[in-house]
């Protein structure tokens, strides 16, 4: 991220790390000893923290639906490495695919006006990936680390992305959906790639599929249902009565808060009321899995003016015939 950007504390994603990867290959190479040797060469000589973890989806029992979408991410992150952040934006986008710029901006646009490319190094890779039945949505998330050069050995910034893909029509997965949080950097960041239980106990993918639009609608009144509660009773309630036991909490400056209950001790002295403005819905065509993003903003109790406002974006997920639980939500302040 560029030093003015670390100041201005926008909406911290990927993309507002502002940075092109220099990939460094190693310059030597040994006319005796062929391509073969060269690769090697240039292997060794990367710094530790530019080679991504290795995904488990070659693992006895990985969920292969899972599979596309954390391989998905993982390209992203390396043609970064490989070309440079703004090649990458471009090429795993979406058509209507955004980033957050004091509010949702489409990502190629933003990016095809981003001359000259800015500089830096950018590694981040999934510790944290789900997808829907039909195997067409699925989100990741993960830690990201930036440096201001790439042989720089601590990073200049680290938080956690956050990244919904869908798989297009020929196949391919772009991202629809690209936020995240700045936070300090962890004694040792996380690099074991987990995953919802249900995915383990579901087998394949669900050729039936729902009533899109039905499904979209019900999104929708369960997002408009949040935020009139969030309103009149304060988001700790709202939230809570809809979260999932498995529910990730994202916030600017602080670590990802997992789990419901660790999300209610961390929630338990806000008194805030939030207002949500949906901008976007969208569900999978199994019906089972969406999201919604937009902005929000914060006002203490008593209050009529925003201490806080930002952008959001939230997952939703239910069982089949059940309602829609949130398990995933990250709030970004840009002021």
């Amino acid at each position: 991220m560029m030093k003015d950007a670390l100041m201005m504390r926008a909406a911290l994603t990927k993309v507002t790390t502002f940075v092109l990867v220099a990939f460094i290959a190693s310059l030597a190479f040994v006319a005796t000893g062929g391509a073969a040797q060269s690769s090697q060469s240039s292997q060794s000589s990367q710094s530790s923290w530019m080679i991504l973890p290795t995904l488990p989806v070659k693992e006895k029992g990985f969920p292969a639906r899972l599979a596309p979408v954390v391989e998905a991410e993982h390209s992203f992150a390396q043609y970064s490495i490989d070309r440079g952040m703004k090649d990458a934006f471009l090429n795993f986008a979406a058509p209507d695919g955004v980033i957050f710029r004091r509010g949702p901006v489409n990502a190629i646009e933003s990016w095809s006006r981003r001359n000259p490319a800015p500089t830096g190094l950018l590694t981040w890779w999934p510790v944290y990936a789900d997808v829907s039945r039909a195997g067409d949505l699925g989100w990741t998330t993960g830690p990201y680390e930036f440096r201001e050069k790439p042989t720089d050995e601590k990073p200049a910034g680290s938080g956690h992305y956050f990244t919904i893909w869908r798989r297009r029509p020929d196949g391919t997965w772009k991202f629809v959906v690209d936020l995240g949080i700045e936070h300090p950097a962890p004694n040792a960041p996380e690099t074991a790639l987990r995953y919802p239980a249900w995915l383990s106990k579901e087998k394949g993918t669900s050729g039936a599929a729902a009533d899109a639009d039905a499904a979209r609608r019900s999104l929708l009144d369960a997002e408009r249902s949040l935020a009139v509660d969030s309103a009149s009773k304060g988001m700790t309630t709202a939230l809570l009565a809809r979260a999932d036991e498995t529910l990730r909490l994202y916030r600017q400056d602080s670590f990802p808060v997992v789990g419901r209950e660790a999300v209610r001790k961390t929630l338990k002295v806000m008194t805030e009321f939030v207002k949500w403005e949906t901008l976007k819905t969208d569900v999978a065509a199994s019906g089972d899995l969406g999201y919604a993003y937009g902005t929000y903003a914060l006002t203490p109790k008593g209050s009529d003016k925003p201490s806080e406002q930002g952008d959001y974006a939230r997952v939703w997920r239910r069982e089949r015939g059940g309602p829609w639980r949130v398990v995933f939500n990250v709030t970004s302040a840009v002021r």
